[in-house]
């Protein structure tokens, strides 16, 4: 899957492209690439590999108030580098691959 430029993108800060696997538990993790979010991000894709479904959103929610991301499945956030985004799994792990854009 090649990379193109895409109209949706054209009003972003092309400086920040960040791609990285993440395994995401029922402890839950933030979806970011490194150690922290990258400065000047404006969008968050997460795309779900694993067999498990992972749940997104605000930290400190369980499972059930959250939005599910099932195997196969991508979902784009416009998020800043402000914005905390939680993964968790109801049970077992996951493999997800998180692309911050700026």
């Amino acid at each position: 899957m090649g990379l193109k430029y895409s109209a949706d993108y054209s009003d972003t800060n092309d400086a920040v492209y960040l791609s990285g696997r993440v395994t995401v538990t029922a402890v839950g993790v933030e979806a970011k690439v490194g150690a922290s979010a990258a400065d000047g991000r404006q969008f968050v894709t997460i795309y779900n590999e694993g067999d498990q479904t992972v749940y997104f959103g605000p930290s400190g929610l369980a499972t059930t108030e959250m939005e599910p991301l099932k195997k196969k499945q991508r979902v784009e956030i416009a998020a800043t580098d402000l914005l905390t985004i939680t993964l968790k799994t109801a049970s077992g792990t996951s493999e997800v691959i998180i692309q911050e854009i700026g």
